[in-house]
């Protein structure tokens, strides 16, 4: 019989012989894992207390240190903390600080690096234990150091610096106290950025490096903000130096020169208000108060006006033309609003000095104005008046007070006034002394015979048809005006009280020529202008109260030293006094009456007159000679 092996019984043998083999490698895998925790063990009981071979900080060897003399050792090697190597630098003043990191809250764990030292080798899993100790036998483990950062601190420190370096704002303020004003310029205010300063010191300060850190300060603007300009313009606007005012071209030495604003009176006009502009920003306006300027340049205005004066002509009867006798002068007035003007753009300023702005006044009248240019074409009215038997002082002062109306134009709408034109009587002016009549009586004074000028003006203006507006009568019909017009047709002058005057109511200017003859002793006024078809009637004259002329036994008798001894001279001729009315109509072209009105003279009776030299035993009638 065969025998045979079960399959259970080659299974068992098979298992038995595999497990056999098995029992080495495991025997060496399991002595291979021991040796090194073998290893572990016995390195962590030769350095217990130690920190590890290998682990160093900032090439300082901490191999075999207990942790006390680590500590010590890191602490000594350490020095950062408290030296000053923060600078922080403010960039408008150039101001730094020094500062430690230790004083920025940063400090050094000796102990807690230390310990961290020790415990290189001493966590984690066994295998990561190996590595550490192998690693920093073989290669070396250097370690970071623990730093501890007080944030408190830091911010502190931070804080106390932006209080030395912070400034609040201050507005600009404008203070009145009645007539002082004080000024305080706006102020910028400063306000260190403490955020931007703390991102900046980070980096260097946990690298332990010394840093130059340029702060980074913020301008704190005012509420009311006043520009460098502006502030400088209110400061001058306050300040006690006076504006002086010039003429920059005086017409004479007696032409208005220099005018002085004084500070307080400047101060008492200023104004201010807050504006706020387009940013949101506000700031100052300071103005001059303009009414009260103007009010004051008006002061000045009449000073400074200087009326123009027309250019003088003849007519020249062939051409129809004008023919310039005596050029045009400007006249001047001030422009107050330019005046203002200027003074507000120059009163913030340093030039105190300011021009008064004149404007030139240039006359219708002009050199270069035509015969139709201003209405002057035709002979309108003429009138002559004779002075027979004058002495020869009177016919000279004629002669000369004519002189001073040859020429002169009279504008539409004007008033015509004599004394204007007739100017100072004296012999500085080139009149001589002769007979005047002053308070109702004939005396010696410089003068006389002005009156015949005057009187043919107004006999001129009569018969032309302008409305007279002042006229008055000698105190008693006169012989030279007699004449002619006869009596009611005179008109006496003297300067100031006592004028003759008409106004040109025409569209027309009115040009005025006059000529003396001295071998007929007549003088004739010639009035141009554009005749408009007037038509002038007149009536009288007509007598009324008729008082008879004084007795002879009523003559005056006056004394003359200057006379030739033993002379008479006979001044005045008995006269009878009378009311005589003169009456004037004037027609327009279309025949209406467009005025009418009466010359209405109240003559006095008058006496006889006479002036004697010495040697005369007054009253003397064989005395006097026979053509007086």
């Amino acid at each position: 019989m065969q025998a045979t092996t079960t399959p259970d019984v080659l299974k068992l043998f098979r298992r038995r012989k595999v497990g056999y083999f098995m029992i080495p490698p495991v025997t060496t895998t399991i002595l291979f894992l021991l040796i090194p925790v073998f290893a572990l063990v016995v390195y962590q009981s030769q350095y217990r207390g130690r920190i590890p071979i290998g682990v160093s900080l900032w090439r300082v060897d901490l191999s075999g240190m207990t942790l006390d003399k680590a500590e010590e050792a890191l602490a000594e090697t350490f020095p950062y903390q408290h030296e000053k190597a923060i600078v922080f630098t403010d960039p408008q003043t150039g101001q730094a600080w020094q500062m430690s990191p230790a004083e920025l809250g940063l400090a050094f764990d000796a102990a807690a690096t230390a310990a961290a030292a020790y415990q290189v080798g001493r966590s984690g899993p066994i295998y990561t234990q190996l590595w550490q100790l192998f690693s920093s036998w073989y290669y070396g483990r250097s370690l970071s150091p623990v730093i501890v950062l007080d944030e408190g601190q830091l911010n502190a420190a931070l804080t106390e610096l932006a209080a030395e370096i912070n400034r609040p704002a201050v507005n600009a303020k404008i203070e009145f106290a009645g007539s002082a004003i004080r000024y305080t310029p706006a102020q910028v205010g400063r306000r260190l950025d403490v955020t931007d300063a703390r991102t900046r010191l980070l980096m260097p300060l946990t690298r332990f490096r010394q840093a130059d850190v340029e702060l980074l300060i913020q301008d704190v603007m005012p509420t009311i903000y006043d520009p460098p300009a502006v502030t400088a313009g209110v400061q001058q606007m306050i300040s006690n130096e006076p504006v002086t005012f010039y003429v920059p071209e005086p017409l004479d030495a007696e032409d208005l020169t220099r005018v002085e604003l004084t500070p307080a009176t400047l101060k008492s006009w200023i104004r201010a208000e807050v504006i706020e502009q387009a940013d949101g920003s506000r700031r100052h306006r300071v103005l001059l108060d303009e009414n009260a300027v103007r009010q004051w340049l008006s002061t000045y205005a009449e000073m400074l006006y200087r009326e123009p004066v027309n250019a003088r002509y003849y007519f020249d009867d062939v051409t129809k033309e004008l023919v310039l006798v005596t050029p045009h002068v400007n006249g001047r007035e001030l422009d107050v609003e330019a005046t203002l003007a200027l003074l507000q753009e120059q009163i913030g300023t340093a030039n105190r000095s300011i021009p008064f702005v004149v404007n030139q006044i240039t006359p219708a009248a002009n050199s270069k104005a035509t015969a139709a240019g201003l209405g002057i074409t035709e002979l309108i009215s003429e009138r002559t008046t004779w002075f027979y038997g004058s002495s020869d002082a009177r016919k000279r002062n004629i002669a000369q007070a004519a002189a001073n109306f040859y020429g002169i134009v009279i504008a539409p709408g004007e008033e015509f006034s004599f004394n204007k034109y007739l100017g100072s009587i004296s012999e500085a002016d080139g009149y001589e002394e002769g007979l005047i009549i002053v308070g109702g009586q004939t005396i010696k004074g410089i003068g006389g015979g002005v009156c015949q000028v005057s009187t043919t003006v107004f006999q001129t203006v009569f018969y032309a048809g302008f409305p007279v507006t002042e006229r008055w009568q000698h105190g008693y019909m006169l012989g030279y005006y007699n004449d002619g017009e006869g009596p009611g047709m005179d008109a006496t002058v003297y300067d100031p009280i006592v004028d003759f005057k008409f106004i040109n109511n025409t569209p027309y200017y009115l040009l005025i020529e006059n000529y003396y003859n001295e071998i007929e002793e007549s003088l004739t006024f010639k009035f141009y202008s554009t005749g408009m078809g007037r038509r002038v009637e007149k009536s009288g004259p007509v007598f009324g109260d008729i008082v008879p002329a004084p007795p002879q036994s009523e003559d005056v008798w006056q004394f003359d030293p200057d006379m030739e001894s033993g002379t008479v001279r006979q001044i005045d001729w008995a006269t009878e006094g009378a009311t005589v009315t003169v009456g004037r109509t004037v027609y327009n072209a279309d025949g209406q009456i467009i005025l009418q009105e009466d010359f209405v003279s109240n003559y006095v009776p008058w006496p006889g007159g006479y002036m004697y030299g010495p040697g005369v035993n007054a009253p003397d009638y064989s005395l006097v000679p026979e053509n007086d």
